[in-house]
């Protein structure tokens, strides 16, 4: 018991506390920063995605991979030929597509697609009865994806589950761009010299470097180039519009002239032209234009 009040008295000396000062001891051992990871939280899905890209390259890089240059996350390949995106589209009635990339694959999106993470977590529960709340538990979820891959990934219920949700939710995002598509058809008649493009299939070259819907001038053949995006919101303030959308993080990058901000279920739509200064991201879901929205007129 000495040793013990002396290593207390020890400890408050290391610590400047004064003599008879209540000494607390953290005995959390982070517990309360381990709780909280989730299917969002960067430590999973980082080793999320490496060890889905990694079964999936194992189970079908023999019979269903293209290494066609550029395709794929960092142009490193992509799954082909196997419940592709142009007839799971097909099924919920959306064929209006360019034919190029119709052989792109829907398991392209497993890795990053959360509604996939959240089915195959909720499945490793119900088998375990584990929760995700630190790293271990990461560790022991990859090693139950990983044992239990076959059974996951190749053909049979679970998979055509995975592939269900990450259609319906790729599904919602073309509605989106079927959206805006309709309405540049509709404006149409105020750039009589224009033609307007079928849309990029995803998984085509366009798709890759950001292009979702393109306009021709008829007598010179100039190209106008649209990335959709969703429209959750739109305000006008003192220094623009502030536009609330979904992943806006790096739209600055690509090679479009024009930002269409449009979803199903809204009204409006805004077009902005992409010319860099005049716009400034403030986040992930928001942008602030310094310039009026586009009239076709102009176009």
């Amino acid at each position: 018991m000495n040793s013990l009040h002396e290593d207390i008295r020890r400890i408050k000396k290391l610590m400047n506390l004064l003599e008879g000062e209540q000494l607390y001891l953290d005995l959390d051992f982070g517990e309360k920063d381990q709780n909280k990871i989730t299917i969002n939280s960067p430590e999973f899905t980082k080793a999320f995605k490496e060890k889905v890209f990694f079964i999936l390259k194992d189970i079908y890089g023999n019979t269903n991979w293209s290494n066609q240059k550029g395709k794929g996350t960092k142009g490193r390949g992509g799954f082909v030929n196997l419940y592709t995106v142009y007839d799971l589209m097909k099924q919920k009635g959306l064929d209006d597509y360019e034919k190029e990339g119709g052989d792109w694959s829907i398991i392209n999106y497993f890795d990053t697609n959360p509604q996939v993470r959240k089915y195959l977590v909720n499945l490793w529960r119900a088998e375990t009865s584990n929760e995700l709340k630190n790293e271990e538990s990461i560790k022991d979820f990859i090693l139950w994806m990983s044992r239990n891959r076959n059974k996951i990934f190749k053909e049979g219920p679970i998979l055509r589950n995975l592939v269900d949700l990450n259609a319906t939710s790729l599904y919602n995002g073309e509605l989106n761009e079927r959206k805006a598509h309709e309405y540049l058809s509709k404006v149409l008649k105020e750039l009589p010299d224009w033609e307007l493009l079928k849309r990029s299939l995803p998984g085509s070259t366009n798709d890759r470097k950001g292009i979702d819907i393109k306009m021709k001038k008829k007598e010179t053949n100039k190209e106008a180039d649209f990335q959709v995006k969703p429209l959750s919101n739109f305000e006008k303030t003192k220094d623009g519009y502030l536009i609330t959308s979904y992943n806006i993080i790096g739209i600055d990058e690509k090679p479009v002239d024009y930002f269409i901000f449009a979803s199903h279920d809204v009204d409006d739509v805004y077009i902005f032209k992409n010319i860099i200064g005049n716009y400034e991201i403030l986040s992930d879901t928001k942008v602030l234009f310094k310039d009026n929205p586009i009239e076709f007129k102009y176009l």
